[in-house]
């Protein structure tokens, strides 16, 4: 299994639909329903929150200092705890990732022994995934379809790099509101493919975030939502992330030896049949079986 053996960094991955509040920093609120919970608390007790004072409150200006804040963090690695849950699976596991803007990425989810149970790796619209159990190593296009086979996120490899990176996708579209919603900001985007909600906070990071689809268009809708915030190497990323959509929802924890903006050797995203694994081109349509994940139980909130 050395072609999909650990990638050069620490041994050891994401994010969530619905968000109709905004957010609030701290942990206390986890369990009782997220970030978003924390804030809903605040207001019930009669808090009074403002948006941190440097947010503009231009929906051009505002989506101008969001993308700034985004683009400091271009690369990450390291270990990480990540939980899944979907129709008839759920759990925990101990993950491996690296990623690098704007769409190279690899996830390697390990077993109880710490060894990959499964490799994903996608770069320049393409995707290897190794199946180490199945003896199976999968090829194909990176579409949102096929990368889901190891994580049920609607996303793309861009995608899917930005949000490891602890930014969120933006919708392709225009700005066409900005309010202060509790102690964020409330960014509303519309573009051809729908309307995204951004709730923005400290430093203009992305608290929050809703994507609701148009009628007709083939983008397919989430919410996300990023808390316990640090910076690291001139970036404020976050190290708790949670994604929802209606395939599941995925949780990434990274734990300390988590490194940004460091560089990521090349061959980190590239992955060759292991020695004695059967290799399945998947052409276009081919429906890829779903990877068994080695998931321990979840822990009760």
């Amino acid at each position: 299994m050395k072609a999909a053996s650990r990638a050069p960094g620490p041994r050891g991955a994401a994010p969530a639909v619905g968000p109709t509040r905004p957010p609030a920093a701290g942990r206390a609120a986890r369990g009782r329903g997220g970030v978003l919970a924390a804030l809903a608390l605040a207001a019930s007790a009669g808090c009074v929150r403002v948006p941190p004072p440097d947010l503009s409150r231009d929906p051009d200006a505002l989506l101008a200092q969001v993308r700034e804040a985004q683009a400091l963090a271009r690369t990450v690695r390291g270990s990480a705890r990540v939980g899944v849950e979907h129709p008839g699976t759920s759990g925990t596991l101990d993950a491996w990732a690296a990623a690098e803007k704007p769409d190279r990425v690899r996830v390697e989810l390990l077993d109880f022994f710490g060894n990959p149970a499964s490799v994903l790796v996608a770069a320049a619209g393409r995707f290897s995934l190794y199946d180490a159990r199945a003896g199976v190593l999968y090829r194909g296009e990176a579409t949102p379809e096929n990368l889901a086979r190891l994580l049920p996120l609607p996303l793309g490899a861009r995608d899917l790099t930005t949000l490891l990176c602890g930014s969120a996708p933006l919708l392709e579209g225009a700005p066409v509101a900005a309010e202060p919603d509790g102690g964020a900001m409330r960014l509303e985007l519309a573009g051809a493919d729908g309307r995204q909600l951004l709730w923005v906070g400290e430093g203009a990071a992305v608290r929050a975030a809703r994507l609701e689809p148009a009628t007709g268009s083939r983008a397919r809708g989430w919410s996300a939502e990023f808390d316990v915030f640090r910076r690291r190497a001139g970036a404020r990323v976050p190290t708790d992330s949670e994604l929802r959509a209606p395939e599941g929802r995925v949780t990434l924890h990274w734990k300390e030896d988590l490194e940004v903006n460091v560089g990521v050797d090349p061959a980190t995203f590239r992955m060759d049949a292991p020695r004695g694994a059967r290799v399945v081109d998947l052409g276009a349509g081919d429906v890829m079986p779903e990877v068994s994940l080695p998931l321990r139980a979840a822990p009760r909130p």
